[in-house]
């Protein structure tokens, strides 16, 4: 059986996509209409890694990718780093320390591109996403993560909370975020480490907190209910990198 196919649209999401076929993709075909710097060096990227280049007109640019496609689009069969299961993916994380990101069925694709962004820069060794009712793999999370979909390590689950089980099982200690929690700041975040972020409007389910083993919350002061659930990502993925020492400056 064949591979399903995507679209992807966008300068950086195709770079990144490009960049992550190696051998996996030989069906994968760049379409490009103009001449512009940006669709040479894409042309150049994609012939770099044995990508068919096809030179068509606007319409047939818009026929394939819609009208966001300006100029390119990547048609690819879906073969990113994603592992094939959670075990697979716990066994494949060797060291020590290690950062997991659950996300409890968020809806919105431009949520999860940016929370993915966030993964990619802040060395989230994989993230685990539910299978049904919630933000696939889409262009628009491609394009929202400005190619961070592509390399960042996912797993599907069907069920959140028995992901949380199987985490505990390999010594991850469980960190819920949510508004009543105890502050970040104060968290011990290294080791072996599951973030674990709920929906845009109803945050975690009762189950998935049920699992936790520490409810924790981004102090703030503002006047507003609560933070974007990209932008909590983005800050307690910063905090448990800074306490795990991943990225240290160089004396």
């Amino acid at each position: 059986m064949s591979e399903p196919f995507q679209t992807i649209t966008g300068y950086h999401a195709i770079c990144a996509a490009i960049a992550s076929i190696g051998p996996r993709n030989p069906q994968a075909t760049l379409y490009l209409h103009g001449q512009g710097a940006r669709g040479e060096q894409l042309e150049r990227l994609a012939r770099s890694h044995k990508v068919t280049v096809r030179r068509v007109d606007r319409r047939e640019i818009e026929r394939i990718g819609g009208e966001k496609a300006r100029g390119a689009v990547l048609v690819a069969a879906q073969s990113g780093p994603s592992v094939r299961t959670l075990n697979e993916a716990i066994s494949a994380v060797g060291a020590p320390q290690a950062t997991v990101l659950v996300l409890d069925h968020l809806s919105d694709p431009h949520n999860l591109g940016a929370i993915l962004r966030s993964a990619d820069q802040f060395g989230v060794d994989f993230v685990v996403l539910p299978s049904r009712r919630a933000a696939g793999m889409t262009d628009a999370v491609l394009r929202a993560s400005a190619g961070a979909a592509a390399v960042v390590s996912t797993v599907e689950v069907p069920n959140v909370a028995g992901a949380l089980e199987v985490l505990k099982k390999a010594e991850f200690w469980i960190y819920g975020a949510d508004m009543t929690g105890e502050p970040i700041d104060r968290q011990q975040l290294t080791g072996r480490v599951a973030l674990v972020l709920g929906s845009e409007g109803e945050g975690l389910s009762r189950l998935v907190r049920d699992r936790c083993d520490t409810i924790v919350r981004i102090p703030t002061g503002g006047t507003v209910d609560s933070l974007n659930v990209s932008v909590s990502a983005g800050i307690l993925l910063y905090e448990a990198s800074r306490q795990q020492q991943r990225f240290r400056e160089p004396s």
